[in-house]
């Protein structure tokens, strides 16, 4: 086994490890004494619902250390494996797989967004994909707006996960185009399923108003 491969299984395992360190789980149930799987309607560990359930101070330290645990790994990786090796692409995406199937929680973890956008900080050095992941998430967040989130989500790995595919097919590195890839196919399968169930709740809604309005003009003739 190659001195190269050992050095990528390392960080990959460091990763994986700081990945799936829960803190959306684990901080409030600290200082709060709250399940916040328990509470929240989506039973999802992550920064979103520290806020909204458990407060914006303690919703903020969430957002801190979920970034930390995937940009520190990797920035630590940088250092030693070189980007432009296809290998690199694992240690990449290590802490969204730690964050998306934690080994002590049974696979039940996170939607894995901060994670991801901790990890492309780490090679801001060398690519500058984190700007386009925010460019397009601020896109369908305040021009064309995609709810409810994890439909959101869906979109926006979708199309970031082309684009670099683009950038690969043009000449991009291609450990980091291959990780942002991999990152968007692991964000779009932990969201898919309640992406799909919201655009129901979404479509369910649609049809009570139209009823009521239906039944409204009823009336009114």
């Amino acid at each position: 086994m190659s001195r190269e491969l050992l050095e990528v299984l390392f960080f990959m395992a460091a990763g994986y490890l700081a990945g799936s360190v829960l803190f959306g789980r684990l901080l409030p149930k600290h200082f709060k004494g709250m399940d916040i799987e328990a509470v929240s309607e989506d039973h999802n560990p992550g920064t979103a619902n520290v806020m909204k359930y458990a407060g914006i101070p303690l919703g903020l330290l969430c957002l801190v250390l979920d970034v930390g645990k995937g940009y520190l790994p990797v920035l630590w990786a940088v250092s030693v494996v070189p980007p432009v090796r296809l290998l690199f692409a694992g240690v990449m995406i290590a802490p969204i797989l730690g964050h998306a199937w934690p080994f002590w929680k049974e696979g039940r973890g996170g939607k894995a967004i901060a994670v991801s956008f901790g990890v492309l900080l780490g090679v801001l050095r060398y690519s500058k994909s984190v700007w386009l992941l925010a460019a397009i998430y601020l896109f369908f967040s305040l021009v064309f707006v995609i709810r409810p989130n994890e439909r959101r989500s869906v979109y926006t790995f979708g199309i970031f996960g082309a684009v670099s595919a683009a950038f690969l097919f043009f000449g991009g590195l291609p450990g980091i185009c291959v990780g942002n890839m991999l990152i968007a196919g692991v964000v779009v399968r932990r969201n898919w399923a309640d992406a799909r169930l919201g655009q129901r709740a979404e479509d369910r809604l649609g049809q009570r108003t139209e009823e009521n309005w239906e039944q409204e003009r009823t009336k009114d003739a």
